[in-house]
């Protein structure tokens, strides 16, 4: 019920979307304000708004920047708020990729026969930048602060923080990036790769409890479809944790990484390995395209938690789904995104969101 009533609102939303789109085929308007809805079993249902504009830095030589505001309240009594900002200066020789999110997010699900309920409280500051050293090759590094709090919100969920192992956290971290990245459009990639590696460190002088770091590999391939419009996309993704990271810095199913339909933090493990594609078709000259993917992912590396206090979610895990997508800057090549998921575990998920997963 909960999707036919989600499909049924996003319906009118895309039908409506022309009320802030226009027709250029030379110029459009950078600045686009857009509904976000999410339902999910353990999140529930939230409903939210982001901001989008789009700007110059040095008179069109490099490519779009897009600053992105937005928050969402779910009747979980759930929300976050986030700004997202990506600067591109000097004909694409400098890249600053900017993320501020604060969130409250109530978890509520039955496990082993109990309704737990807790919150989670993330404030996330990082500033990440990259700078081209050779032709598509860049490198760079991030400074990241994060901000933890978990709290009950009944017995079992007191019991679950427990026995899990779950910490507070409050620290800084800092890494190496590089990356190889050919693509025109950064929004709407087409017969290109992007190839990124990233190692992050949490050093305990620097706040966290004990000194932990991982490796990011993100490696994506938008190859030539069956007509012109068309993309099938492509990534492989890998994340891998050191000993004694604590559970809000280990890899986790979720849109952000790999398989959407898994809200993050539900599946957790010290290795993800995972690949997932998505065939995305425009018919003729239209502002609408029709998507497919699907997405298969291994966590491994046995229980985590503390002491004798953990779980293990190792084991392969899947999603797909089908999608819409509207054009809204159709120049610069940014969507409107409303994903129907449906995971290995049965779960049912639904996305209206901006920009491509991947």
């Amino acid at each position: 019920m909960r999707l036919l009533k989600c499909f049924a609102l996003v319906s009118v939303l895309f039908l409506t979307t022309d009320s802030f789109a226009q027709d250029s085929t030379k110029t459009e308007k950078p600045f686009k304000i857009v509904p976000l809805i999410t339902s999910s079993p353990l999140m529930g249902f939230g409903f939210g708004a982001a901001v989008s504009y789009l700007y110059a830095t040095d008179k069109g030589a490099s490519s779009k920047s897009q600053l992105q505001i937005g928050g969402q309240y779910s009747n979980t009594d759930s929300y976050s708020i986030f700004l997202k900002n990506n600067a591109w200066f000097k004909n694409n020789r400098i890249l600053s990729a900017t993320v501020m999110t604060y969130s409250g997010i109530n978890n509520e699900f039955t496990s082993d026969g109990k309704d737990v309920a807790y919150n989670v409280n993330t404030l996330f500051i990082s500033e990440q930048l990259m700078f081209r050293v050779a032709e598509d090759i860049y490198l760079g590094g991030p400074l990241k602060y994060k901000n933890i709090k978990y709290k009950a919100n009944n017995d079992e969920g007191e019991d679950f923080l427990y026995d899990n192992g779950f910490q507070d956290e409050n620290s800084l971290g800092v890494g190496i990036s590089s990356s190889y990245d050919t693509r025109k459009n950064k929004y709407y990639p087409m017969d290109a790769a992007f190839v990124s590696l990233n190692v992050n460190l949490n050093p305990s002088w620097l706040g966290a409890i004990d000194n932990y770091s991982s490796l990011i590999l993100d490696a994506r391939y938008y190859a030539n479809g069956f007509t012109d419009h068309d993309v099938w996309a492509w990534q492989v993704y890998g994340q891998y944790s050191s000993e004694k990271t604590p559970d809000s810095g280990l890899p986790t199913l979720s849109g952000k990484s790999m398989l959407r339909g898994f809200p993050a933090g539900q599946f957790k493990a010290k290795y993800m390995t995972g690949a997932q594609s998505e065939y995305r078709y425009t018919p003729g000259q239209s502002r609408f395209r029709i998507t497919g993917f699907y997405g298969l992912a291994n966590l491994s590396g046995g229980s985590y938690g503390i002491d004798d206090r953990s779980r293990d979610d190792d084991g392969w895990y899947s999603a797909g789904g089908v999608g819409l997508r509207y054009k809204l800057q159709q120049i610069t090549g940014v969507d409107l995104r409303l994903d129907f998921v449906r995971t290995s575990i049965g779960e049912n998920a639904v996305y209206l969101m901006l920009n491509q997963a991947f």
